[in-house]
């Protein structure tokens, strides 16, 4: 992948999907990358001929480059694709020569390749290289102008984002807050029990250690008690997040999200755009 490789962006036809499009012409400028659009026709579109693909592909060319144009695209260069195939799998193909996917979490619409639940979740799991997802319902789609909030838990592999991160704030002109959260976990077997405040007096002490030595001059750094998914999608409320960033570990469908169920967590309740970055294998 090199400096001019494109961001791409899935689109089925719909509104929800087209939400996606902002936040990408704003990273495209930012990035100086150009802009690849794909739509992946199913069967329901009744596209089967050579003819059929010629046809829709001049239709999504279209599409594609006037709602560009509508979202303030400008001179930014753009492409299209039109592929039939599985979803998830025409996306991770295409990603592999990609800079980055910019997609939204819901989409099912006159195109109806849809690009939401199990196909963005495969994505997010297969992807090589970092995918933002934008949550098309609510106000909070775009990419503001808050700081860029970096979630960690300690680990060098959650670290692997942070770099990202910050490439990412400097290219938009923003500030980064970092975030790690600590909590004190029951014995195996112990549905209740109780924790003197030293210990987590002493957790918190060591986050913020941790989470000191780790940020750079000017930029903000967030310890909050509780679990992780929900402290990441609070302190983005509280600080004004533009987005937040935190990585995956592995690639492939069957590759586990590097913070547990907190990745699953804040794409469920996130309600600003997430960039997911994988660790690689």
């Amino acid at each position: 992948m090199t400096a001019s490789a494109p961001i791409l962006v899935p689109l089925d036809g719909s509104k929800d999907a087209e939400k996606a499009v902002p936040a990408a012409i704003r990273l495209a400028r930012a990035l100086e990358a150009p802009l690849r659009f794909v739509h992946v026709a199913d069967e329901a579109e009744g596209i089967k001929s050579a003819a059929d693909v010629e046809s829709a592909t001049r239709a999504f060319d279209t599409y594609a480059r006037d709602l560009a144009k509508n979202q303030g695209a400008g001179a930014i260069e753009q492409s299209t694709v039109l592929q039939r195939g599985a979803p998830a799998r025409v996306i991770l193909d295409l990603a592999e020569s990609a800079r980055m996917v910019v997609m939204s979490t819901h989409g099912r619409g006159g195109f109806k390749a849809a690009v939401i639940g199990s196909v963005a979740d495969k994505v997010i799991r297969g992807t090589p290289v970092p995918a933002l997802l934008v949550r098309a319902i609510g106000t909070a789609a775009e990419l503001k102008d808050g700081p860029v909030l970096v979630a960690l838990d300690g680990s060098e592999l959650a670290e692997k984002g942070l770099a990202l991160g910050r490439d990412l704030a400097a290219k938009l002109g923003l500030t980064v807050a970092l975030v790690r959260s600590f909590t004190a976990l029951p014995p195996v077997g112990v549905e209740f029990s109780y924790y003197s405040p030293e210990l987590l007096e002493g957790m918190e002490e060591g986050v913020k250690q941790y989470l000191a030595a780790t940020a750079r001059a000017g930029e903000r750094t967030v310890a909050i008690q509780g679990a992780a998914g929900t402290a990441v999608t609070q302190v983005a409320k509280e600080v004004g997040a533009s987005l937040v960033v935190m990585t995956t570990h592995g690639r492939g469908f069957a590759a586990r999200l590097a913070l547990g169920s907190t990745t699953g967590r804040v794409i469920h309740d996130i309600d600003r755009p997430l960039l997911v970055v994988p660790a690689g294998d």
